[in-house]
């Protein structure tokens, strides 16, 4: 519980001292950007310390994070001194802030204590996010060392994971605790985040009634870490005997349906909850509700708190109400540093994230300056011009970061596959789509012929492009292959059409909320649809899997904000009756027909989460918030080998060989969770994250020292590697045998406890 409430007061600490710096960037919302203060105040202060420890001799740990920390508080009061207009906004925000502050709280704690149902930092790649974690909170240096490939450093974008270690260092609070607590925060911080970016969409135009901020909010809370895909509700029906397994069958997801055996409502088998991230053949397709149940700190989820200041973003340039030139930022340097430093951030948390907000950004820009009449193509370069400035400065903060990546360089290439069915597509997509539909339904549109057709045009041009190239580059059986997929990239290039030219006549209006909302929708379709098409070209291959992975995370969040947005101004202007669709009578019972049953479909989806999370509560995990608590039960003489490497082993001098784990499993934990490197771990990812790894000549050493033993050549090897300390554990018996450890006899023991054992590597000249 201490470590609970330490962990809340230090980001409150942080995102205090943020307040004031987030009214310079967004001055024309609602809430003046103080519902996104903590994760702006968590980036600034990890870039700057991240930054220090990279390009000087200043040690990364307290001292540097209190100094950055510190420096954010005075550039709080030289703005409240030289602005004092600024702590006014404050306070005539006092109960947004207040509102804002309940609901972090509450988010924390519930997502706290559904963490700690479920703790235990294995399976996915939880060992890898606690090996990034880990070594960040030890390191000196920027970037810190790779504790699965002894003597290089990490090249993989970390830093939300300085982000979460900023609050560790703070509160003295050590990685297997602060690996979970920084879960629970990035949840809470999503929460609030959401709530702001529903408020200030609506605050673009004029309510009618009070509730309607209300609304938006709740809705898009619900539908950002609440909702879930149709196929999770599947999962509870077939679990409990409705329907029959060809009914079921029938919907093509792989596993589906499972036992029919529940308990008290909950499918008894095991981990049923992830074939709902599984149901487009080929694809891995997460939402949120599903990354805050299965619990991996990783890059994406880190990046949504700062995906959703961007959005913010985003909206603050789509309102219209600031001039687009770089006065904006010559006049303003604040507003600059903190644009450059958000874009900066998310290049460097989740490198895939800059270009999908990053072109959300320049979308909007785009839309104002087609809206005082620039054609298309003068639009588009005026909004790159006015977003120089900052990506300029966002890139010049993220390149000592970048640089230092060593993966192959990504290219594009075309889907060439069935892409996505519409059936399964809509098991996926449809929950979220569900207020977005009712929200069209309850909306009276104002759309001319000219924006209809302009805007199909936009909208089928990436369809076009990846015909012609399909045709050119000798692709032309994947026309034949999409086959149903052709429904889909049909669906897709109508709905965003419509979207686009609802959003345009909203627009000219003055209708900015509903402008607002229908723009969401349409750049989520966008998202969507260039998927659909083309995908990245990365190291770790499987088609166009990684790409869904990424960039359909980032369109979910658009549309649950855009659908309870819509909803919420539908509300407010009880639009329902007035949806036209023939008689009074006959459109009245058909549009609540469809509002009811959108609306019992929406309700449905929502039991997959609680259904989830009780269903991670019966995996019998040590309960708690300790990551390594799984070890004391499950492999003591890990446990204690652990408490001696931390005591007695140091990461820059030590080199502790371990048997190599297979990405995904359950080795390599020693120096996961201590920093103390090895010579190879995880190899599949370290060929994602490096061009021309060593990963052959290592796995070659490793297997030699091991099966050869204390033996002069192996003494040699391991003093040309600098490996200090070989552990002879549960992988290193079960890969070399049983009797491992007495090929090491010759050598000291330094540790030995419950079957484990640590030996020393002589010094030279002692063989």
């Amino acid at each position: 519980m201490f470590e609970v409430a330490a962990w809340y007061l230090a980001t409150l600490a942080v995102g205090a001292a943020a307040l004031l710096p987030a009214t310079l960037l967004f001055t024309r919302l609602r809430s003046r950007g103080v519902l996104y203060a903590r994760p702006l105040g968590l980036l600034l202060v990890a870039q700057a310390a991240w930054l220090a420890a990279a390009l000087t001799s200043v040690p990364y740990g307290l001292t540097l994070i209190a100094a950055a920390l510190a420096a954010l508080y005075a550039w709080s009061a030289w703005i409240a001194w030289r602005e004092p207009a600024r702590l006014r906004l404050l306070l005539d925000r006092r109960r947004t802030l207040l509102v804002g502050e309940v609901l972090f709280l509450a988010a924390f704690a519930l997502l706290a204590f559904v963490r700690a149902q479920a703790p235990a930092a294995i399976a996915t790649e939880k060992p890898m996010d606690l090996m990034l974690l880990t070594v960040v909170h030890h390191a000196e240096t920027m970037p810190p060392p790779d504790a699965w490939l002894a003597g290089f450093d990490v090249s993989y974008y970390h830093l939300g994971h300085v982000m979460v270690d900023v609050v560790q260092q703070l509160t003295g609070i050590a990685p297997a605790l602060g690996f979970n607590l920084g879960l629970a925060a990035t949840g809470a911080m999503v929460v609030v985040a959401t709530a702001g970016v529903a408020v200030d969409a609506v605050g673009l135009g004029w309510a009618r009634r009070r509730s309607t901020v209300w609304v938006a909010a709740a809705l898009a809370i619900i539908g950002m870490v609440w909702l879930a895909p149709f196929e999770g509700l599947a999962e509870l029906a077939a679990a409990n005997g409705l329907g029959g397994v060809g009914f079921w069958g029938t919907l093509g997801v792989a596993g589906l349906p499972g036992p029919a055996e529940a308990t008290n409502g909950v499918p008894d088998a095991f981990w049923w909850w992830w074939r709902a991230t599984r149901v487009v053949p080929g694809t891995i397709s997460e939402f949120p509700a599903f990354s805050l149940i299965l619990g991996d700190l990783h890059a994406h989820v880190l990046a949504l708190p700062l995906g959703l200041t961007a959005v913010a973003l985003a909206l603050e340039t789509f309102e219209g109400g600031t001039a687009l030139t770089w006065k904006r930022w010559t006049g303003a340097p604040g507003a600059l540093l903190l644009a450059g430093a958000l874009f900066a951030g998310l290049a460097m948390t989740n490198a895939w994230d800059v270009v999908t907000y990053g072109l959300l950004w320049l979308a909007a820009a785009t839309w104002v300056f087609a809206s005082v009449g620039w054609p298309i193509a003068g639009a588009l370069f005026g909004a790159a011009r006015y977003l120089a400035l900052p990506a300029a400065v966002g890139g010049a903060i993220a390149w000592p970061m970048v640089a230092t990546f060593e993966g192959e360089r990504p290219g594009l290439t075309l889907v060439t596959d069935g892409a996505s069915d519409p059936a399964r597509f809509l098991l996926f997509w449809g929950a979220v789509l569900l207020p977005v539909a009712v929200a069209a339904v309850c909306t009276r549109m104002r759309v001319t012929r000219r924006h209809v057709a302009v805007a199909l045009l936009l909208s089928a041009a990436p369809a076009a492009v990846w015909t012609m190239a399909a045709f050119v580059g000798d692709d032309g059986a994947a026309l034949a292959d999409r086959g149903a997929g052709w429904v889909t990239l049909g669906a897709l290039v109508l709905v965003m059409a419509a979207a686009v030219a609802a959003a345009w006549g909203a627009y000219r209006d003055g209708a900015r909320d509903r402008a607002a909302w229908l723009a969401l929708a349409a750049a989520a379709g966008a998202i969507v649809l260039v998927t659909e098409l083309f995908h990245v070209v990365d190291a770790l291959g499987f088609g166009r899997l990684n790409s869904v992975f990424k960039f359909w995370g980032a369109a979910w969040p658009l549309l649950a904000l855009a659908g309870a947005v819509g909803v919420a101004l539908a509300w407010d202007r009880s639009s329902l009756p007035r949806v036209g669709m023939g008689s009074f009578r006959l459109r009245t019972a058909v549009a609540g027909a469809l509002v009811g049953a959108a609306t019992v479909l929406w309700l449905g989806s929502l039991l997959y989460a609680p259904a989830a999370a009780v269903s991670r509560a019966r995996e019998a995990q040590q309960p708690g918030l300790d990551a390594l608590a799984y070890l004391d039960v499950r492999d003591p003489g890990a446990a204690e080998a652990l408490r001696w490497v931390r005591a007695n082993l140091d990461a820059e001098r030590h080199v502790l060989l371990e048997a190599v784990g297979a990405s995904y499993g359950a080795g390599n934990v020693i120096s996961a969770a201590s920093g103390v490197p090895t010579l190879l771990g995880w190899p599949g990812h370290q060929v994602q994250w490096r061009a021309t790894p060593p990963v052959t000549e290592r796995q070659a050493t490793v297997d030699d020292i091991y099966r050869e033993g204390a033996t002069p050549r192996i003494h040699a090897v391991a003093l040309r590697d600098g490996v200090t300390h070989v552990y002879l554990g549960n992988e290193e018996r079960r890969q070399y045998g049983a009797d491992v450890a007495t090929r090491f006899e010759g050598w000291p023991v330094v540790f030995e406890l419950f079957g484990t054992r640590i030996v020393a590597v002589p010094p030279g000249g002692a063989p």
